[in-house]
C-alpha cells in the first residue's frame, strides 16, 4: 500500500504541475471558470506534496529568507479582512473609517436601526476574499516549484513543457497576424490564447529568457560532448540552432503583438540577460552567439516587416497620456490609504471615487502599473514588503553566478540566468501593463520565482 501511495502521489504533483503550466491555453486563465480550476489544481497539488513529506517522516524545505517578508505580506492580506474596532480603523486608516462611517449611516436612514456594519480594512471585502485565494494559489504553486521540482531530469522536463506552451502561444500569434485576424480595437496583432496582445508579449517575456538560457546549456553541454570540431558542429546543428531559431520566432511572435512595453521589457531583459553572462570572462563565445540570437531575430523581422508596429510607436506620445492620467488619479488614492491600502482586488471600485483627470467616459479595472496598483491595494507596506522580496531573490543569484563557474553545472547555471532575466522582463513590463493581474501570467511568475529558488540552492551546495 505504501509503495503504491509513494508512487502514486509524485504523479499527481507532477500532473498538477503540468496543468498549471498549461494556465496560457484557455485565454490566460481570465474567466471565472479557469481561476477556479486552476486554484483548485494548485491546492490539490500542495496537499499532496504535504502528504509526501508526512510519508517521510520529514518536510525538506528549501528556507530563503524571502518566505519571511512573503509571509508578512500574506498576513497584511488577512488583516485587511479581519473586522476591527472603530477605534483602531480611524487610527490606521481615517480614510476607510469613514466610508463605512457614511455607508453605515446611509443605508441606516433606507433600512432602519437594525443596519450594523463591520469596520474592515478592505472596502469590498469579498472582493479581497476571492482575490486572496487566488493569491494563495500561487504561493502554493511556488512554494511546490521551489522545494519539489529539484533533480537535473525534473528541469529538463518542465523546461520542455513551457517551452512547448511558449511555442504553441507564438505560432497562434504569428498565424494571427499573418491572415490578417484583426483585434476587438480593429488592429491586426499577435495575441496567441490571450484577450490582450499586451499579456501575451508579457507571458513570452517571460519564456524566451528562459529558452535562451536552455540554449546556451546545449551549447556548453556540446562542447563537452564533442572531441572534435565535427563533433560538435554536428551536436549543436541537430539540438541548440533549432531552440535557437525557434526561440527567435518566439520573440518575433513577441514583436508583432505590437506591445511597446513588451517590446521594451524584453529589450531589458536581454541586456540583463547579457550583463549576468558578463559576469565570467569564460563566456565570451556564449555572448557571440546572443549578438547571433538578436541578429536572426532582427533579420526574421525585417523579412517580414514591421510597420505596423513602428507605426504603434509613432502613436506612443498620443496614447500616454491616458495612462498617466489613471497613474496620477491613482496617486490620489494612494495618498488617502497609505498604509494598508484599500483591500486586495478592490481597485476597480475605488478608482470610481478617484477618477478626476482620467475624465474619458470609461471604466478602469486596472491601473496599467501593476506596482501603483498594488500599493493602491495593499498598501505602501505591502508594496515594501514584496519589493524586498524580489531585491532578496536577484542578490542572492547574483552572489551564486558571481561566484561559480558555469561548468560546474551548466543546466542549473544557465536557466537560473534564463529565468531571472525573465522575471526581470515581467518587472520592467509591470511599469506599463497588469501582467500580475492575469493568473497565467502570474503563475508563470511564480513558476520562475521557485524555478529560481530551487536552482541557486542547488548551485550553492556545488
Amino acid at each position: 500500500m505504501f509503495f503504491l501511495t509513494e508512487k502514486f502521489i509524485p504523479l499527481i504533483i507532477n500532473i498538477g504541475i503540468i496543468i498549471i503550466l498549461l494556465s496560457p491555453l484557455p485565454y490566460g486563465t481570465v474567466e471565472t471558470w479557469s481561476v477556479s480550476f486552476f486554484e483548485i489544481v494548485s491546492f490539490l497539488v500542495f496537499g499532496s506534496w504535504l502528504v509526501q513529506q508526512a510519508l517521510k517522516g520529514r518536510i525538506e524545505f528549501s528556507y530563503s529568507p524571502l518566505y519571511i517578508f512573503m509571509g508578512l505580506f500574506f498576513l497584511v492580506l488577512i488583516f485587511q479582512i479581519i473586522p476591527l474596532p472603530t477605534q483602531i480603523l480611524e487610527i490606521i486608516s481615517p480614510n476607510t473609517s469613514n466610508l463605512w462611517e457614511i455607508k453605515n449611516t446611509e443605508l441606516t436612514r433606507i433600512f432602519g436601526d437594525n443596519i450594523n456594519l463591520t469596520n474592515i480594512l478592505s472596502l469590498y471585502p469579498y472582493a479581497t476574499k476571492q482575490k486572496l485565494l487566488l493569491y494563495i494559489s500561487y504561493a502554493l504553486f511556488f512554494i511546490i516549484i521551489a522545494n519539489y521540482i529539484k533533480r537535473s531530469d525534473q528541469i529538463r522536463r518542465i523546461f520542455w513543457i513551457v517551452f512547448i506552451v511558449g511555442v504553441i502561444e507564438s505560432a497562434l500569434g504569428l498565424l494571427q497576424y499573418f491572415t490578417g485576424i484583426t483585434q476587438a480595437s480593429g488592429e491586426v496583432r499577435a495575441s496567441g490564447t490571450y484577450v490582450n496582445p499586451n499579456n501575451f508579449a508579457g507571458f513570452l517575456g517571460m519564456v524566451i529568457p528562459l529558452s535562451l538560457g536552455y540554449s546556451f546549456y546545449l551549447f556548453t553541454k556540446g562542447m563537452k560532448k564533442g572531441n572534435t570540431w565535427k563533433d560538435i558542429i554536428k551536436f549543436n546543428l541537430s539540438t541548440h540552432f533549432i531552440l535557437f531559431f525557434v526561440t527567435a520566432l518566439m520573440t518575433l511572435s513577441l514583436i508583432l503583438s505590437g506591445s511597446r512595453g513588451g517590446i521594451l521589457s524584453f529589450l531589458c531583459s536581454i541586456v540583463f540577460f547579457y550583463v549576468l553572462l558578463s559576469l565570467q570572462s569564460s563566456l565570451r563565445v556564449r555572448l557571440l552567439a546572443l549578438a547571433i540570437f538578436l541578429i536572426i531575430v532582427m533579420g526574421y523581422s525585417l523579412w517580414i516587416g514591421l510597420d505596423p508596429v513602428i507605426q504603434r510607436f509613432t502613436e506612443t506620445k498620443e496614447a500616454l497620456p491616458l495612462r498617466t492620467y489613471v497613474w496620477k488619479d491613482t496617486f490620489e488614492l494612494i495618498k488617502d490609504f497609505p498604509i494598508f491600502g484599500t483591500g486586495l482586488g478592490t481597485f476597480g471600485l475605488s478608482f470610481t471615487l478617484y477618477k478626476n483627470n482620467a475624465f474619458w467616459p470609461l471604466t478602469f479595472s486596472h491601473t496599467h502599473n501593476d506596482y501603483l496598483e498594488l500599493a493602491s491595494e495593499t498598501g505602501l507596506i505591502g508594496l515594501i514588503l514584496v519589493l524586498i522580496s524580489i531585491i532578496l531573490i536577484y542578490k542572492n543569484a547574483w552572489i551564486v553566478l558571481g561566484s561559480l563557474s558555469p561548468k560546474v553545472d551548466p543546466l542549473r547555471y544557465f536557466l537560473t540566468i534564463g529565468s531571472i532575466s525573465g522575471i526581470f522582463a515581467m518587472l520592467i513590463h509591470a511599469f506599463t501593463e497588469f501582467n500580475f493581474q492575469i493568473p497565467a501570467n502570474a503563475y508563470y511568475f511564480a513558476f520562475l520565482f521557485g524555478l529560481t529558488i530551487s536552482l541557486v540552492k542547488n548551485l550553492e551546495r556545488r
